[in-house]
């Protein structure tokens, strides 16, 4: 790019022209493509400021680019060091609980110095830079002092919009928009850093925590069982039933299928824990039709009589069994009578139901066996390790057991009677024993369709109260030789919980019953807690901040890059404060005629340089354009139409 001549500096002809700091002279562009030597009228020197002793203002070169440089880069890192000391400080806080209001306030005063300090430095540093770019586009081609007067500005938003609307859509300008925004981008840093240090809830961590837990040897066999002192020696406690508590207590958990009870000290807002214990389960095959049915449906050895088998010849069928349950306590063998071989029996007709349709069927024929699915379960109790995991949250208890070892036949005592008094297993013998018996005769007795009243029932068994099955009611609308009448329909099925797996679902079931002595406080055991605290703490999230400070300096590096090629090219440091802009202006008799018009805004300007004495010192300053000069600058392409 051709730098505009010099201009040679005279004394002045006039002692009464105005003396200047040796800072701004004008030129004009001719017609004639050539630069006019001013005359006299035009400029002043600074020979008479010399003559005087007044200094001149500092003569700016080399050493003025060398202060631009460190000026600006000095800037980008200093906010460089300060956003690596944010890092720093936001790393100390991660994983720190908040505390009290008061720290929380001084933490969020803290967490949002370390961005405004790095926007401010950024934003001196970059206003340097867009000074620096300002001068540039000033001295290669001319503009409006009111475009010049916008971006010789601190930018703002305001003016940023304003040059790309008077930029006449010139490229360069454009380009300066854009530096602008970026340097007015840089503020929303404030806006952005503090959400990287949030407040979080504290993380879950595993603490050694006293919990509850079942041991069935703490248990008072008067409590759990009716017992009868045997004449013998050493002298055997004989079991006749279990006690009406806990008959009350595991029919509770076998309707609820749930286990409750209080978090142990030290859960916080909520807590994870698995605990072991030993008591009775059920080990359940599945039975088939050919063992419920064996010699057909209502055959003397039919275990769920479809239809009961009437000895009275005359009497229709009438009751139709869909639920049937037995249980039995003996001694497996007469050489081991310390164990019992206690079983019970489930059975149940798949999918019953007493339609309009149906119940006329099984009221006038014989029920077709392909027809029918009788399904069932044979379970036998034994003594298992049962391991249980608990969670509390959000006020709720989610429970669940599962049978972790076979541990062999239910004990039932010295002589299938009972077991010896005052042992180290008479509690758990006593309440192993009443546990089973008590959940046995819940699930006992049975349940039937009675054909000729159109009706069920069930009120020789508590089965059907548990979750295991599902027992509902309506009402059909039939229409039958043109009359209409209400029937009453019955659906019987197994629960769709249990996925048509009977066996697991008892299973299931027992253990939750089990479960429910954790409220009896019987004991406590040190357990591995997965503990969530009530309390919060500071989460540092260092990729967000690093990518939030990385589009800021990625953006300030392009803006300081452009500035230093700017401030290299000017050959001087553009500096727009007021002292600087009068002496930039003042000599020129151009803008002093331009300034006594009504459209002095839309002048245009251009900066040119001049040198000292000795050549070598440089200088920019503004003059008017004239109209032979705008036409040359047309003609070179370095400015547009309009």
């Amino acid at each position: 790019m051709d730098e505009p001549p010099l201009v040679s500096r005279r004394r002045p002809t006039s002692p009464y022209e105005p003396i200047s700091k040796g800072y701004a002279s004008i030129k004009r562009v001719s017609s004639e493509d050539t630069i006019e030597m001013h005359s006299i009228q035009n400029f002043t020197s600074n020979s008479r400021s010399a003559d005087r002793g007044v200094s001149p203002h500092p003569q700016l070169g080399a050493a003025d680019i060398r202060q631009g440089y460190l000026m600006i880069l000095s800037f980008f890192f200093l906010a460089v060091l300060v956003a690596c000391m944010n890092h720093i400080a936001f790393s100390q806080f991660d994983g720190k609980e908040t505390g009290s209001h008061t720290t929380q306030f001084w933490v969020t005063v803290f967490k949002n110095m370390f961005p405004a300090a790095v926007a401010v430095i950024l934003l001196t540093g970059l206003k340097h830079s867009l000074s620096q770019v300002a001068l540039y586009r000033i001295r290669v081609s001319s503009h409006s002092l009111r475009l010049v007067n916008i971006i010789t500005s601190p930018p703002s938003l305001l003016n940023t919009i304003s040059i790309l609307f008077q930029s006449s859509m010139r490229t360069s300008l454009l380009w300066f928009g854009l530096l602008t925004a970026i340097t007015q981008a840089i503020a929303l840093t404030s806006l952005f850093v503090p959400g990287t240090l949030t407040v979080a809830q504290t993380p879950s961590r595993t603490e050694s925590l006293r919990v509850p837990t079942v041991d069935f040897n703490f248990v008072n066999p008067m409590v759990s069982s009716f017992v009868s002192a045997e004449d013998d020696i050493p002298q055997t406690l004989g079991f006749a039933e279990p006690s009406q508590r806990w008959r009350q207590l595991i029919l509770q958990a076998a309707s609820s299928g749930k286990a409750t009870w209080d978090p142990p000290v030290g859960c916080g807002s909520g807590c994870t824990y698995t605990f072991s214990y030993v008591a009775p389960a059920l080990n359940c095959s599945e039975l088939s039709k050919g063992d419920i049915w064996p010699s057909g449906t209502n055959a003397s050895d039919s275990r769920l009589p479809f239809p009961l088998n009437s000895t009275d010849p005359n009497e229709t069928l009438n009751e139709y069994f869909f639920y049937n349950s037995d249980f039995s306590f003996i001694s497996p063998s007469s050489e081991d009578l310390d164990y019992s071989l206690s079983v019970v029996d489930v059975i149940y007709m798949d999918s019953f139901n007493t339609t309009f349709d149906t119940a006329l069927l099984l009221a006038n024929d014989f029920p077709d066996p392909e027809q029918w699915s009788p399904r069932g379960a044979h379970c036998t109790y034994q003594n298992a390790t049962y391991e249980s995991t608990t969670t509390f949250s959000n006020n709720t208890q989610i429970s669940s057991t599962r049978v972790k070892d076979w541990n062999g036949l239910l004990p039932i005592g010295h002589s299938a009677d009972g077991p010896y008094a005052g042992t180290s297993t008479t509690n758990q013998i006593l309440a192993f024993r009443s546990i089973a018996q008590s959940f046995s005769e819940i699930l006992s007795g049975n349940a039937f369709y009675q054909a000729n009243i159109s009706g069920i029932v069930t009120d020789s068994t508590q089965a059907l109260s548990t979750p295991l099955f599902n027992l509902t009611g309506d009402l059909q609308n039939i229409t039958e030789n043109r009359d209409t009448f209400m029937w009453n329909v019955f659906y019987f099925s197994l629960s769709p919980n249990l996925g048509e797996n009977l066996s697991a679902g008892l299973q299931d079931l027992l253990g939750n019953v089990t479960l429910a002595f954790v409220n009896e406080g019987m004991a406590t055991t040190l357990a591995d807690v997965s503990v969530t605290p009530t309390t919060t703490q500071y989460q540092y999230i260092a990729w967000r901040l690093g990518l939030i400070y990385g589009m800021v300096f990625l953006g300030s590096l392009v803006v300081v890059a452009y500035g230093l090629y700017c401030l290299r090219a000017n050959g001087t440091m553009a500096i727009f404060d007021l002292e600087h802009i009068v002496e930039m202006t003042a000599m020129s008799t151009g803008l002093h005629d331009s300034a006594v018009q009504s459209q002095l805004g839309s002048t245009l300007v251009k900066g040119v340089f001049y040198t000292g004495s000795d050549g070598a010192l440089r200088r920019v300053a503004l003059d008017v354009e004239t109209a032979q000069a705008r036409t040359r600058e047309r003609t070179r392409g370095r400015i547009p139409e309009n």
